[in-house]
């Protein structure tokens, strides 16, 4: 079994390091995921406002290099389902650097110049400030998704890229002190579409990695 120390590397092929490694954290929503042909898989159900979270047991990553790896599955369209690669820390304030993918509402879709077969990429800060932009992503594919935290000061300064290519920086409030879990979900949240799924989503994690 591989260790939790630093760097923290979970290629997910195996669902007892997995379970000693990551902690539900899926709200009252059914603990839909496994590990399957290494890989982690999540599900939600139609018509329902399922959660479906875990993150690492460690607690305290900070500066580095923050990657994952997905399959970015065909989503119905505009539907309220969304993929999320994040960092979060729990206490007061909470702090939270995201990646949500979807589907998307019509008219983000309109402005990002979307084909069809196109999901949508919010790359967020949460607060401290707030701050979000959108990109597009292929469905049906794998891709890489990286966070990248550096020490300007004694705050954070936040890059996102996407397939290797950065398109977003934020210099933030956040105090270099604070720590984090890395998250992988899969939600069906309101933000991400204008109808709750009519049908199954699932996502797959083929990998999480952090290195400082």
């Amino acid at each position: 079994m591989q260790s939790a120390a630093i760097p923290f590397s979970e290629n997910f092929d195996s669902q007892t390091d997995f379970d000693q490694l990551w902690k539900d954290d899926s709200f009252n929503s059914l603990r839909s995921y496994s590990i399957e042909n290494n890989h982690l898989k999540i599900t939600t159900r139609a018509a329902r406002n399922d959660r479906v979270k875990a993150h690492t047991r460690h607690k305290d990553f900070g500066v580095g290099t923050y990657s994952w790896r997905i399959f970015v599955p065909v989503f119905e369209e505009n539907a309220r389902c969304s993929i999320g690669a994040f960092l979060y820390h729990s206490g007061k304030p909470a702090y939270e650097f995201d990646f949500e993918i979807g589907s998307g509402k019509p008219q983000l879709r309109d402005e990002l110049h979307a084909q069809p077969d196109d999901a949508v990429v919010y790359c967020t800060s949460q607060s401290h400030p707030f701050a979000s932009e959108e990109f597009k992503v292929k469905m049906d594919e794998w891709s890489d998704f990286k966070i990248t935290l550096s020490d300007v000061g004694g705050r954070y300064l936040i890059k996102w890229f996407i397939n290797n290519q950065l398109v977003k920086t934020l210099q933030t409030d956040v105090k270099t002190k604070v720590k984090f879990s890395a998250y992988c979900s899969l939600e069906n949240l309101s933000f991400m579409g204008t109808k709750w799924p009519t049908q199954e989503h699932y996502v797959l994690f083929d990998r999480f990695t952090f290195q400082q």
